[in-house]
């Protein structure tokens, strides 16, 4: 059956080529206007089950809820240029009115200044109630370190968890800048001292108001779009429009040096990456497989017609790409390249044996149905082969892998067909027109590669020994490829140098949070609030934002309400503000020193805790101890008062003039008594919390640490679920996903060698020879795997692809060797590796070269998949053309003994 179509393809393409050809363009040209249609969404999100629970919460996330998409913009530099900056860039963000909602880069000061106190624990204002009792400068200051002691020093678990130690750093940043306020007044006198005191006072209070780290040299902002992350178009578009606006701004800063972030623009430089790396790999590797022909060849238009013959192939898979699967993935975005390496070698195959026998005096029409009865066979099994190795990635639950296997298993068979149908037709109309224009008989010459068939024979003279050493060099690779690692940091798969990603490292340095969080939604309020209790105490968790956040539990602000009132009687009955007498001076002093004191003893409980932040602005104040030039804010304050006494007292007096009554006046609006209610929010903070019907409430949780080291992501995925079943987001999804690619990968990889070797049974009908042709692939990809590793390569997410795709791939050589083997008969190994040798090491070549064009994409998943399939086809086309010869060698030896 096979023969009668081959022979038939071969007949039409030598009497009606013209035919055969237009009705190949117009296939081609409905394959490209539906191949048009297809979409990248390079999200890893889409390569998981669109039906997986987790993965259904996540989109419902995105579409309840308008904040669960951010555009993050980040900024490094100086405090001062970077709150300039932040000013000037959220008002040019905010007016793209088109595609941003709100621009969030400052507390809700107005909501804190009314409520602020009703935000803070019981326990928390019984320690600082005696600060607001009396403001004059002794009586305050005693306070203070009565309040620190008891706050931070006294307590064992001041500084335990993350949102504790967060606000220890927020209360030595205020102390600091009241200190430096001091500092100022006494050397500058009147200069802005009014403008310097309301700071401190509001410092003290509320903290900064700027969203900038615990360092002061690194800035956020917020932007809200009127999209979500997976209308990818128009994330592009705005994202570029805002890192153009960033650009034009950040240009007025010197030493300033800002960017967008974050799963927005993450996504953008993926998807603009994967893009331009599609076009830029498979036009190379077309161009270094065209180059490799024409050498090989040495004829121009042969390679030419190959190439037409793949890009018909690789259309018809992408109008078929467009109509199963719709969209590409991460995975499916380089199908085009490996189409390309797998397609030529078709096209290799039916050429070498073509010109072979046009040169050898064949007329074209007995040329082509030799070329096609020779290679045929092994160009339609090598074909099966790969493409059911393909689809049997279908079975998996992961939507990139059943995707892959649908793109690439289709593909490999539209590359066959477009081949076997365009390519005959093409070389029969090339030659008759040739034949036509010349008037004479065309002579074709045939490059011979004589050097593969003598090394062949050699091999298999010598089978005992090369299998002895191949046995020696496989069990050496066995156990390299056992010790390979995998890679499990998705971020060393995007591509180098990436802004974005620089970025989001340093916002993991400076805050203690990446971008990589974790949602989950609750019916109640109430149930927000224990979530975000339960999330807080987990030493894993940076932050966790929440509604409960703004709105204390009825019970909870009882409590409260009952100090504040107390401090709210305080500030109304004690108004009169005494300056502080001669007499009071040294006392004063002394306790600025217990103060430095009890910022020492912090310093030490954080250290030995290993609270990095506390530590370090502990000794922004204080000074390190370990530094050879010990620099102390409150002994050179303390210094610089007692080198005039008198004057000091003065210059601390006119500064309390200024800072008591701004103090009074804040903590008096905080002091509300009125309980908090969901309708005193803020509709910035309902818009963050709650979903666009009103039904639900949005916790979020962020890592303290990157989660992409797999032990951290293991155990923070494990938490997150017993915190609730329904948490989701980007941690969770990816440990869920290589879950997924490492079960389904191994089934498919089995399921893979299964079919192969049925089809190779089916083909050859003895057992014998499919036996043959999975030795060497089996040997190849242990050899691949033990390469890799002694390279120090690791397997990722994306190459992991690689092994069954290398199951597929590596068959074709041995399938093709074997396939004229039979042919021609026993005794006749020169002639066959001379021949199809010529083609096994020409495709292996320029499959290699398809493969080796993803070293240059940017998106290193790409890069890493190009470099495993091109160790892997190495290797595979290197054990099929060593023991094959020594194993047929053996089996003439075994044959001509029995004789």
């Amino acid at each position: 059956m096979r023969e009668k179509i081959l022979k038939w393809i071969a007949h039409s393409a030598e009497k009606r080529a013209g035919m055969m050809l237009i009705g190949i363009l117009i296939l081609t040209v409905i394959a490209g206007g539906l191949a048009s249609r297809l979409k990248l969404t390079m999200h890893f999100k889409n390569l998981m089950p669109q039906n997986h629970p987790m993965v259904q919460e996540f989109n419902q996330v995105i579409d309840d809820y308008s904040t669960a998409s951010m555009i993050i913009i980040a900024a490094t530099g100086e405090e001062k240029d970077l709150k300039q900056f932040a000013d000037e860039i959220a008002g040019k963000v905010a007016a793209l009115k088109e595609s941003i909602k709100r621009v969030d880069y400052k507390l809700e000061r107005d909501f804190i200044l009314k409520h602020g106190l009703k935000l803070q624990k019981a326990k928390d204002l019984k320690n600082s109630r005696d600060l607001f009792k009396d403001l004059n400068l002794l009586p305050w200051l005693r306070h203070l370190n009565d309040n620190f002691e008891k706050t931070w020093v006294q307590d064992e678990e001041s500084i335990s968890t993350k949102e504790k130690e967060n606000n220890a750093v927020m209360f030595l940043d205020g102390i600091k800048f009241w200190l430096q306020s001091l500092q100022a007044a006494i050397e500058n006198g009147d200069s802005q001292l009014d403008k310097r005191a309301e700071t401190a006072a509001e410092r003290l209070l509320i903290g900064d108001e700027y969203m900038i780290s615990p360092d002061k040299d690194m800035l956020l902002l917020f932007a809200q779009p009127t999209f979500t992350i997976n209308e990818m178009d128009r994330v592009i578009a705005v994202e570029n429009r805002i890192d153009s606006l960033i650009a034009e701004t950040a240009s007025r800063f010197p030493g300033l040096f800002a960017g967008t972030t974050g799963t927005f623009a993450l996504s953008r430089d993926e998807t603009v990456a994967a893009s331009e790396d599609m076009y830029i790999t498979s036009l190379l590797a077309l161009g270094l497989i065209l180059a490799l022909f024409i050498i090989s060849f040495r004829m121009w238009v042969a390679p030419i017609f190959a190439g037409i013959s793949l890009i018909v192939g690789i259309t018809w898979a992408a109008g078929f790409a467009a109509l199963s699967v719709g969209t590409l993935n991460i995975m499916t975005s380089m199908f085009s390249v490996i189409l390309i390496g797998l397609g030529v070698d078709f096209s290799i195959h039916i050429i070498s044996v073509y010109i072979e026998k046009r040169a050898a005096g064949k007329t074209i029409a007995e040329a082509l149905e030799m070329a096609l009865l020779k290679s045929g066979n092994g160009i339609i099994t090598g074909s099966l082969t790969t493409a059911f190795a393909f689809l049997t990635l279908t079975i998996s639950d992961s939507a990139g892998m059943s995707e892959f296997g649908i793109v690439a298993g289709s593909g490999v068979i539209f590359c066959m067909l477009a081949t076997l149908l365009t390519l005959p037709a093409l070389l029969s109309f090339r030659d008759r027109i040739l034949h036509r224009w010349r008037q004479k008989k065309h002579v074709v010459r045939s490059p011979e590669f004589k050097f593969l068939g003598s090394m062949a024979e050699a091999i298999s003279r010598q089978a005992v020994l090369v299998l002895i050493v191949l046995l020696v060099i496989t069990a050496v690779l066995t156990y390299s490829a056992w010790q390979i690692t995998f890679d499990y940091n998705y971020l060393n798969m995007e591509p180098a140098g990436l802004t974005s990603i620089k970025l989001q490292h340093r916002m993991e340095d400076e805050f203690d949070v990446t971008p990589d969080f974790a949602i989950v939604t609750t019916r109640s309020i109430d149930e927000s609030r224990k979530i975000t209790k339960a999330a807080k105490d987990l030493k894993m968790v940076g932050m966790v934002t929440s509604i409960s956040e703004y709105l204390p539990s009825a019970e909870e602000q009882d409590k409260r309400l009952q100090v504040i009132k107390e401090i709210r009687h305080s500030l109304l009955q004690n108004k009169t503000i005494r300056p502080l007498k001669p007499a009071q001076f040294a006392a004063y002093c002394d306790e600025l020193n217990r103060l430095e004191d009890n910022i020492i003893e912090l310093a030490q409980l954080a250290f030995l805790g290993g609270q990095e932040k506390v530590d370090k602005k502990c000794k922004e104040i204080s000074g390190d101890f370990d530094a050879e030039n010990r620099v102390s804010l409150v002994a050179n304050l303390v210094q610089k008062l007692k080198s005039d006494p008198a004057q000091a007292v003065q210059k601390l007096n006119n500064f309390n003039t200024e800072f008591a009554p701004h103090f009074r006046n804040l903590a008096l609006g905080m002091a509300t008594t009125t309980p908090v209610a969901l309708a005193d929010l803020p509709e910035d903070i309902k818009d963050r919390f709650i979903s666009n019907d009103g039904s639900k409430f949005l916790v979020t949780i962020y890592p303290k640490e990157q989660v992409w080291n797999l032990e951290f992501l293991e155990l923070f995925t494990q938490r997150m679920q017993k915190l609730d079943p329904r948490v989701t987001g980007i941690p969770t999804i990816f440990y869920i996903l290589i879950d997924i690619i490492g079960r389904d990968g191994r089934v498919a990889g089995g399921l893979t060698i299964i079919i192969v070797f049925l089809l190779l049974l089916l083909d050859f009908r003895k057992i014998s020879y499919a036996v043959l042709a999975m030795i060497p692939l089996i040997v190849g990809v242990i050899w691949m795997l033990g390469t890799m590793q002694l390279l120090g390569l690791q397997l990722t997410m994306v190459n992991l692809m690689g092994l069954p795709l290398i199951i597929g791939i590596g068959i074709d050589d041995g399938v093709h060797i074997l396939h004229r083997y039979q042919i021609e008969g026993r005794g006749h190994i020169r002639a066959v590796f001379s021949s199809t040798g010529k083609a096994v090491l020409l495709t292996s070549l320029t499959t290699m070269l398809a493969f080796g064009s993803l070293f240059f994409a940017t998106y290193r998943g790409l890069g890493s998949l190009g470099t495993a399939l091109f160790i892997g086809v190495g290797t595979c086309y290197l054990t099929s053309t060593i023991i094959l010869p020594a194993l047929l060698g053996l089996l003439e030896m075994k044959l001509k003994v029995n004789n």
